[in-house]
């Protein structure tokens, strides 16, 4: 499909074209992703919030179609969602660096399995809440530590599918974690990462 301008390229967007939105997120990724990483300086974190800027836009398409200029609208979701991930980033190292200073280092062994084996236990309790799919694109990239190209490869699906199904299981987790176990995903992960 051709598009002439980019004009009608947000308005078929902001009706739900998804192919559209395809022909926006090619043109316009490698600039954002550019953007995002002169304030991270990761690829894989800049990576990460790229794939969250594209979700917004297409979660709020419809504001599409009122906008002027879409690189600036991109740039600067681009850019809160970049200042939002650095503040929650400082508070949860600072959170997570109390709590490793305060974490007795003769603490029970018995216990500190026992709780590491329930919150495994609550991990994949939570993992069966989720889609088939999605539950093995969490083992093979949080378990089994492939990366999402490797994901991709292996489940046949592409890498951008890989990038979804993750941002829905570490939503239903970061959920699950806080108001079933009363701490941050960060937290669990930091417990686990110890053993």
């Amino acid at each position: 499909m051709k598009y002439k301008d980019e004009h009608s390229l947000l308005q078929l967007v902001s009706s739900g074209n998804e192919e559209a939105f395809t022909v926006l997120y090619e043109r316009s990724r490698l600039r954002i992703y550019l953007f995002i990483k002169k304030y991270l300086k990761s690829s894989q974190l800049s990576d990460d919030i790229c794939q969250n800027v594209f979700l917004k836009i297409w979660e709020h398409k419809e504001e599409l179609n009122v906008i002027s200029s879409f690189h600036a609208y991109a740039f600067t979701i681009a850019k809160r969602q970049c200042l939002d991930f650095l503040k929650r980033a400082a508070v949860e190292q600072t959170a997570m660096n109390l709590i490793l200073q305060a974490y007795p280092m003769d603490n029970n062994v018995v216990e500190e399995n026992l709780q590491y084996d329930e919150y495994l236990h609550f991990i994949d309790k939570t993992l069966l809440r989720l889609p088939l799919q999605s539950q093995e694109v969490f083992k093979l990239c949080r378990q089994q530590y492939k990366s999402y190209d490797e994901a991709a490869e292996i489940l046949g699906i592409s890498r951008h599918a890989i990038k979804k199904h993750m941002v829905r299981s570490m939503k239903v987790l970061r959920t699950a974690a806080e108001s079933e176990l009363g701490i941050s995903m960060s937290i669990l992960f930091v417990f686990l990462s110890r053993h």
